[in-house]
């Protein structure tokens, strides 16, 4: 399969909820049937299918599948077939998941889209993948006590930072995609849900951040190039850490309570955490000059508004999980408020159907009326796999009131 032609950059977003989509997976469409998922998106108001193109491990309730209620995932495989001639230039190999070997999902969905009136977004997780970080320890992240982190790929070694950019431009280039979204394409922190994960020391969330803060050999060359003093990070950062593990459930008089206060006390750790930002950017700049070349596929991201990427995505995004219709305006309004007055592009916001939230119809009207006022224009609903059934009823109900 070769690259598609050559398109221009994708059009502007419209304004008010243009984009409305709803995150699901291939198991859904697979258990209970891709027509029939995809005809109710569609009936229900919904424009945008968000399939999971790469996922993690998870134990998770289906409340109305078909087949199950409990569900465990195979953990860090792709639902699509790879092209692996792409991925010559790294040792990573996507992992194609048990569901499709017999079916390519995102070739069902895709020949399904005009039929639904939908459009296709792969929502795809990058580096966070436990089982690439077990078959390849050293690529993965390393923290000042030499632990690696198995579920956490570090981006600044070549090989995962070819690997994300076969990745996306597997799914731009053979697939019908509206755009692909990116989740965990940097570093990652150390908690992570593993069986029986345990902290008895109680770190704050600054130690924990240090935890997990890797120095790798790759973080600390390509830091040190950028005179970066390594040596100093790494014995502050572990000084740090060596005194809340001694003094636990106390700390040392004087312990630094949050990063900037770190920083201030070593300026060294100030310039590596500017450097990770900087580099974190360069590889998602990388996505849209050699993964989407050649594609109208749009670039979008799971995180808030950022000038230094403005220039290189296409969508941002905001998240009112678990929030009321005022919290969740609140929450729209200040994202907007963020983003540059001249950009563009979309501003998604993210709601969680489940916990709880929404309580009502009347209620999940209120927080898609929350997002639409406070000035997003894209709104996506996790997930479909696990949200009660009574939701998404509520959720086909309303959502068409907001289409025009």
């Amino acid at each position: 399969m070769e690259k598609s032609v050559l398109h221009s950059r994708p059009a502007a977003i419209r304004d008010k909820l243009s984009f409305r989509g709803l995150f699901l997976h291939a198991w859904d469409l697979a258990d209970d049937g891709a027509d029939q998922v995809m005809g109710w998106m569609s009936e229900a108001g919904l424009n945008t299918l968000c399939l999971a193109g790469t996922y993690h491990s998870g134990w998770f309730i289906h409340p109305h599948n078909r087949r199950h209620r409990l569900f465990m995932t195979e953990g860090s495989v792709c639902y699509f077939r790879p092209q692996l001639s792409l991925y010559k230039r790294t040792k990573l190999r996507p992992r194609v998941s048990r569901l499709c070997h017999k079916k390519d999902w995102f070739a069902e969905a895709g020949r399904r889209l005009a039929r639904h009136n939908l459009q296709l977004v792969s929502w795809t997780v990058g580096t966070h993948n436990t089982r690439l970080g077990l078959a390849h320890p050293e690529l993965t992240q390393q923290n000042v006590y030499g632990d690696r982190i198995p579920h956490a790929l570090c981006p600044a070694q070549p090989d995962v930072q070819n690997y994300l950019t076969a990745l996306c431009w597997d799914l731009a280039a053979n697939y019908p995609l509206w755009g692909i979204q990116l989740e965990c394409f940097g570093w990652l922190g150390f908690r992570h849900g593993h069986h029986h994960e345990r902290d008895l020391t109680g770190l704050s969330d600054l130690e924990a951040d240090l935890m997990a803060l890797c120095v790798c050999p790759a973080c600390t060359r390509e830091a040190q190039r950028e005179g970066v003093d390594m040596v100093g990070v790494k014995a502050r950062v572990k000084a740090t850490l060596d005194g809340a593990f001694r003094e636990a459930p106390d700390r040392p008089k004087g312990h630094p309570r949050s990063m900037n206060e770190l920083e201030h006390r070593c300026p060294d750790l100030k310039r590596f955490n500017r450097w990770r930002k900087g580099f974190a950017d360069s590889v998602i700049a990388a996505i849209r000059q050699e993964s989407l070349a050649g594609t109208d596929c749009r670039l979008l991201l799971q995180s808030e508004f950022d000038p230094a990427l403005a220039s290189v995505v296409d969508g941002f995004a905001c998240v009112a999980y678990e929030k009321t219709p005022a919290d969740t305006l609140r929450i729209c309004r200040a994202a907007k408020r963020a983003a540059d007055q001249n950009w563009k592009g979309l501003l998604q916001c993210f709601i969680q159907l489940g916990r709880g939230t929404p309580e009502s119809e009347k209620q999940l009207r209120g927080i898609i009326q929350g997002v639409q006022n406070g000035g997003c224009n894209g709104i996506n609903f996790y997930n479909r796999s696990e949200a009660p059934p009574k939701m998404l009823t509520w959720l086909a109900a309303v959502m068409k009131e907001f289409v025009e």
